[in-house]
């Protein structure tokens, strides 16, 4: 206890050098935590902002594609449902020329000439379909081209023959042109 000044009590020093020392490191820890927390804050806002971004984009890249949709459709509708009639057209006149006794290559090149709409069509996005006879009449995919009377109950609704194939788009499945076709009528 010799150590302390005289009039001070043991253990009751003045302020040294490593009691400045002490302060001014944890006033400087102080600081580094308080930059950190600010960094800390900076890089959540920085998240935040963008995550809203790629939300904006993604938004937009969507209404993007549904107005290239729009379009496209616009331009290629007018357009396929011409091409869907030249096709019908076409294979109509080849199985016409075939029944005729046509000449078996000039059917065959009626034939080609509607095997090349079938692949615009199909370049356009569009992919043809069809049905069987005894199918029954479906709401979307079939539309009524005429009847054949019928003494069978069982056959009612159902096809009789297909008139013309059906279109849809290869995309998104959506019935472009449903399929024509003749339907038993029950008498």
């Amino acid at each position: 206890m010799g150590d302390a000044p005289a009039g001070q009590p043991a253990g009751d020093h003045l302020s040294g050098p490593d009691d400045h020392a002490a302060t001014a490191g944890s006033a400087g820890l102080a600081r580094i935590a308080e930059r950190l927390g600010d960094l800390e804050a900076q890089a959540a806002e920085y998240h935040r902002r963008a995550a809203h971004r790629e939300a904006i984009i993604d938004r937009l890249h969507q209404e993007n594609q549904k107005l290239r949709d729009e379009l496209r459709g616009s331009v290629f509708d007018p357009i396929t449902a011409d091409l869907m009639r030249l096709y019908d057209s076409l294979r109509r006149d080849a199985g016409r020329l075939a029944a005729m006794g046509t000449e078996p290559g000039q059917v065959k090149l009626m034939e080609s000439y509607a095997e090349d709409v079938e692949l615009i069509l199909g370049r356009c996005g569009l992919e043809q379909f069809c049905a069987a006879a005894g199918e029954p009449f479906r709401v979307g995919e079939h539309t009524v081209a005429g009847t054949v009377e019928s003494p069978a109950e069982d056959r009612h609704n159902t096809i009789a023959e297909v008139v013309a194939v059906g279109f849809r788009d290869r995309a998104t499945g959506q019935v472009k042109r449903p399929i024509r076709a003749k339907f038993y009528r029950f008498v």
